[in-house]
């Protein structure tokens, strides 16, 4: 049987809190591989956005939740304990279950995030998820706080005015297959921008948490040097807890680079996701305007060919 977690529950979320699994990267390297801190809260949050089911098997009794991003069109399975509910068919089940609740929430898509040497990898096949991308997560431990020269710093905070330079840099990188289940990063006033004659070259988007900093960078090929832009953010930002970056499969030129910074790979990811919602094309009929008053232009000179002349 599954159903919505409630009260009856609080021994079982107890138990397994511990011996899950965080499919959301972002939530697992920013606050920890326990993602059900506010399960007990949500149902009573107005607009909530996460989904919290159990299951309820005998010797498998498991939880399950998804939440959903800022857009409403994308849901994160963000937990599924025990870990090794994946390995019957009851967790999959779970999955199917949270999959159909966020799509009666709106969601199009539910993504996960999962290391590719993971048991799980396999559990969310059976399950209906599909790769969609793929991506490295380097760890810098700590950085080391750096005078940077007002004149000098490349970084500042976005506003208002970058919206569409912001768009337009994460259309021209993100493939067009990834862009149908990850929605550009959300304005929140904490990333930061590298302009330089007008045009956007760089974008960090930031997330910190208790356990971490989490940057998604996106850089234009005509940003000369990485390497400058990434030891600037550095200096300008001094963390006291371990930084991640997020490299996607298809800005994988990063890796040599961070590495010459001191980072270090973390995990090697797939990024899935199970779609609920499939585009239909229509037809759109419409009155083509009437043409009057006008002849058609011939394509070709009109020759006259006369008959044989009368004897």
């Amino acid at each position: 049987m599954i159903r919505e977690l409630d009260w009856r529950d609080l021994a079982l979320l107890a138990r397994v809190r511990d011996r899950g699994l965080c499919l959301d990267a972002q939530l697992a390297y920013t606050r920890g591989a326990n993602a059900l801190q506010h399960a007990l809260l949500n149902p009573f949050i107005p607009g909530r956005s996460a989904v919290t089911l159990v299951s309820r098997n005998g010797d498998l009794d498991a939880i399950g939740q998804c939440s959903m991003r800022s857009d409403r069109s994308n849901a994160r399975l963000t937990f599924i304990g025990p870990e090794d509910v994946l390995d019957h068919d009851s967790g999959v089940e779970l999955l199917e279950s949270l999959a159909y609740s966020a799509g009666e929430r709106g969601a199009h898509n539910l993504v996960a995030e999962i290391d590719e040497d993971s048991p799980a990898f396999e559990a969310l096949r059976r399950a209906g998820f599909a790769v969609y991308a793929r991506q490295r997560i380097w760890e810098l431990e700590q950085t080391t706080p750096g005078s940077v020269d007002p004149e000098l710093e490349v970084w500042r905070l976005e506003n208002s005015r970058d919206t569409d330079l912001a768009q337009s840099l994460y259309l021209d990188i993100v493939p067009g297959l990834v862009r149908q289940v990850e929605p550009p990063p959300a304005r929140d006033g904490r990333n930061l921008v590298h302009v330089r004659d007008g045009e956007l070259l760089g974008y960090l988007d930031i997330q910190r948490g208790a356990r971490g900093t989490w940057v998604q960078p996106f850089f234009h090929p005509a940003a000369d040097d990485f390497v400058a832009l990434m030891s600037s953010y550095l200096s300008q930002a001094f963390h006291h807890r371990p930084l991640f970056v997020c490299v996607r499969s298809y800005q994988s030129w990063m890796g040599g680079p961070l590495e010459r910074l001191g980072f270090r790979p973390a995990a090697d990811q797939a990024v899935m996701v199970k779609r609920m919602a499939i585009a239909l094309r229509r037809a759109s009929t419409a009155q083509m305007p009437a043409v009057e008053g006008t002849y058609p232009e011939p394509t070709a000179p009109i020759v006259h060919i006369e008959g044989p002349a009368a004897l």
